[in-house]
């Protein structure tokens, strides 16, 4: 018997996977229905409908998190753009989403939250800052990563995609190099003063996580103990390759502290229906909530 509850009929999309829920909806581009649902509790929270989501956030776990004290984030396609989105907040006391932002020319790439604060990256090299105190939030600024990569490498490693990962009570900037066919080549760890006028990246850079690990893709980045999840390795960066060419590789595995780099081939021997051919592709990674099941990340 398969001990994975049943996700609720209807809603086959996941356009998220923040804090161990899954943003479930009936339709992508013309929703009835978007929740999110918790497979360990089964519980079900409805969120206002939004056209073309292409990815939820949340600011904290629903249940953990008392009265109304967290907020759904929403990344929107535009329509007509290839990869333009706009950026939509939502609490349980508001009618609907309420728009912030529009990136006409760049893809949400990934986010995190720290001490109030949300933060956002994008694939044109942008981050932004929010304060999630005001609502709607106050962008307190956004930061171009172009000058301060210019002023570390006269010349790139690779073409850099950054994430922001809070860790272990910090938030870290980690850049993620691409080289020939869009491949993985390099990670880099950045402890940044945030306020600071402008980022130096030359310093602070970081080797040790520690028992920790970052996990990145499109979506939600994860921190997680290799105490507490026995079967990850610790001081890595674990990337899921959301866009490799032709689906050539599943995840990279980045080792902080010798530089070595493993990529691990996509599952299709141990993954029914899957391969290459199918269009299965890896996206953002899944922790559920605690008790975790069997303490995996799944």
């Amino acid at each position: 018997m398969d001990p994975r509850p049943p996700a609720p009929a209807g809603l086959p999309y996941c356009c998220g996977t923040p804090c161990g829920w899954l943003a479930l909806t009936d339709h992508l581009r013309s929703p009835t229905r978007l929740i999110l649902w918790e497979p360990l509790s089964k519980a079900e929270i409805p969120l206002p409908t939004l056209t073309t989501v292409a990815q939820v956030f949340l600011s904290g776990d629903p249940l953990a998190s008392p009265g109304c004290r967290w907020m759904a984030i929403a990344s929107q396609k535009i329509p007509g753009a290839q990869i333009g989105q706009r950026l939509f907040f939502w609490r349980p006391v508001d009618a609907g989403w309420v728009m912030q932002l529009e990136y006409p020319n760049g893809r949400i790439e990934g986010a995190a939250f720290h001490n109030g604060r949300f933060y956002v990256s994008t694939i044109n090299m942008s981050l932004d800052i929010f304060d999630l105190q005001h609502h709607p939030p106050n962008r307190l600024r956004r930061i171009c990563l172009y000058a301060p990569l210019q002023a570390r490498y006269p010349r790139y490693p690779g073409n850099p995609i950054p994430h922001a990962v809070a860790c272990n009570n910090q938030m870290l900037l980690v850049i993620v190099y691409r080289g020939p066919r869009q491949a993985v080549i390099l990670a880099e760890v950045h402890r940044p003063d945030w306020d600071a006028d402008r980022l130096d990246l030359r310093e602070h850079k970081v080797s040790d996580l520690g028992d920790y690990s970052l996990f990145l893709g499109r979506g939600d980045t994860l921190a997680l103990s290799a105490n507490e999840f026995p079967a990850i390795r610790r001081n890595c960066v674990y990337f899921v390759e959301h866009d490799t060419y032709k689906h050539e590789q599943w995840v990279v595995v980045f080792d902080l502290g010798s530089n070595d780099l493993e990529r691990i081939p996509h599952p299709q021997e141990h993954l029914e229906g899957g391969g290459k051919s199918t269009g299965w592709l890896a996206y953002s990674w899944f922790c559920p909530r605690r008790p975790f099941l069997g303490k995996q990340a799944l």
